[in-house]
């Protein structure tokens, strides 16, 4: 349901042009919302801390290097991240055993980490998911996630996962 929701905002955003980050902000809400819910558990509640990590970032280096990107490159972005974060952890998820898991971890940080989007060299703060132990997420904060994610799908495709 919020996967629908959110591929209807990101379409009336491309057809109307608005001007203001929906796709973004309803990420960004959603996020927040999963993070903040005791009731979850604590994993989950990881991924969605990642996911509203990321999406600081990504709006704090955009409005620092690319001061007049429009509002589409963000909400693309965005949508790209959750995109690429919900189908790794399905991917996760599907993998049989330990050798599987890690193959399908291996291929997610790589190709986050094979397509930065600001060249950011604090690898302290953009690495610190991968550094960090108890996290799954394990990719780069700065990353470029349309890029990243078609590059998880081809080598998905390619090796049959």
């Amino acid at each position: 349901m919020k996967r629908i929701i959110i591929i209807l905002l990101m379409a009336l955003t491309m057809t109307q042009g608005a001007h203001s980050q929906k796709v973004y902000k309803e990420i960004m809400k959603l996020s927040q919302d999963v993070a903040n819910d005791e009731s979850k558990d604590l994993q989950t509640r990881k991924v969605a801390t990642f996911k509203v990590d990321a999406l600081v970032y990504m709006a704090m280096k955009m409005n620092e290097v690319m001061p007049d990107s429009t509002v589409k490159t963000l909400d693309y972005e965005a949508y790209a991240m959750y995109d690429f974060v919900n189908l790794y952890i399905k991917k996760l998820g599907e993998a049989k055993n330990k050798k599987a898991k890690a193959e399908v971890g291996e291929l997610f940080k790589t190709a986050s980490l094979q397509n930065p989007r600001f060249n950011d060299m604090d690898l302290d703060l953009v690495e610190a998911y991968i550094r960090t132990e108890g996290y799954i997420t394990k990719f780069s904060l700065d990353t470029y996630w349309t890029k990243a994610l078609e590059q998880a799908r081809t080598e998905l495709r390619a090796k049959g996962l």
